[in-house]
């Protein structure tokens, strides 16, 4: 089990972000409010947004806030992207040795946000390009940003005008898709910023609060929220036949289930929706599969106050779901992503509403090895390459 104080010791070390964020504030208001509604669960005050906590918690220093293992780090684990204090950074997947490729104005000086910041999966596929954001420091307060694609070098290839938050990188890494009007239309964009489709959403299909469209495992379609499928080819779009209510959609590595947060159960289906199983009893947030499909985690209770938040993984042969790590308080818990050999899970701390710190977290699979990789920010991702045969 982990030892809270010298975990909770550690993060003294860092102040608590400064600034008002006043856009970023009514967003996370408004989540809150319309994912009670979806949800039904009394007392559970949402704000859900990974997208928001990257962009909420970009204000310090880009160092490893643990020291870096003496040895090497594996290939298979990787290299890590981030944005904080309105730059964006790759590094070892540490945290070590960090390379600034977009250098912006900090929230200080540009609109409260940061010039730069990163959400959602920021590696494409391939490894090749990153994804992140980019806000005119001068304009307008309640203006939308732009998209920027780079290469790891921070060489960019593209950019262009979207809203929305997170980019959403197409399984075959030569296409993103955003939104070109927010909960009405969807833009499908080349590497070369040419956008390639525009999907309408019809209008009742959509739901409450702020998310992105996903890409489906075959690259065929998009999803939104309430199961909604809108495929590329302009066909109608259809209602994928999960619940309504559903949250945190996500498909296993090879597509063929489908993980999700139901009522009040994390439930895992076959990627038609047959055979749901409900495999833990509770309201259960971020689920994220490992690269092999063989285990889910997941955070329980993510979004409740004066309770334990814990990250659990769920042993998808067995049924087994073991504890990894527990904290008490009344931070926010968002689960990021297995690495690319599945031996350790990358996620976030953030205090309600940023009165703590936000930083980047590590921990080995089977609970061990509890490491924060950097401090200001609660966004990033990793990415391995591919051995060369």
């Amino acid at each position: 089990m982990i030892d809270q104080q010298s975990v909770e010791r550690a993060a003294e070390r860092f102040s608590a972000p400064q600034g008002s964020f006043e856009r970023l504030t009514h967003r996370r208001n408004r989540k809150r409010r319309d994912q009670r509604i979806r949800a039904g669960v009394l007392g559970i005050a949402i704000a859900i947004a990974v997208g928001w906590l990257g962009v909420n918690a970009i204000r310090s220093t880009p160092i490893p806030a643990d020291d870096p293992t003496p040895a090497p780090a594996p290939v298979s684990l990787g290299a890590l992207a981030y944005g904080v204090d309105g730059d964006i950074y790759v590094s070892e997947w540490d945290g070590s040795n960090p390379l600034r490729i977009a250098d912006g104005r900090p929230p200080s000086d540009c609109r409260d946000i940061g010039e730069y910041w990163a959400e959602g999966p920021i590696w494409s596929p391939d490894g090749r390009y990153l994804a992140y954001r980019h806000t005119d420091c001068e304009g307008a307060r309640d203006a939308w940003w732009d998209v920027v694609i780079s290469d790891a070098e921070g060489n960019v290839v593209a950019s262009f005008h979207s809203e929305g938050w997170q980019i959403s990188w197409s399984p075959d890494s030569t296409r993103v898709a955003v939104w070109v009007h927010w909960g009405e239309t969807i833009g499908v964009y080349g590497l070369d910023g040419e956008r390639q489709a525009l999907l309408t959403v019809p209008p009742g299909m959509g739901s409450p609060g702020d998310h992105d469209p996903m890409w489906q495992p075959d690259g065929e379609s998009l999803l939104i929220p309430n199961a909604v499928e809108i495929p590329l080819d302009g066909s109608s779009p259809r209602r994928l036949p999960w619940d309504r209510g559903s949250a945190f959609t996500t498909y296993s590595p090879d597509g063929s289930r489908v993980a999700y947060t139901a009522r009040r159960a994390l439930v895992v289906a076959a990627a038609d929706g047959s055979d749901p199983q409900e495999v833990f009893g509770e309201w259960a947030a971020w689920p994220v599969w490992s690269p092999a499909g063989d285990r889910l985690a997941f955070v329980p209770n993510a979004f409740r106050d004066r309770v334990p938040h814990q990250l659990r993984v769920l042993d998808m042969g067995t049924g087994t779901v073991t504890l990894l790590a527990e904290w008490e308080g009344s931070e926010w818990i968002s689960l990021i992503g297995f690495s690319p050999d599945g031996e350790r899970i990358l996620f976030s701390r953030t205090g309600d509403a940023g009165a703590a710190p936000s930083s980047l977290w590590s921990i080995n699979a089977d609970g061990s090895d509890l490491r924060r990789l950097v401090a200001g920010t609660a966004q990033g991702d990793w990415f391995s390459p591919s051995p060369t045969p």
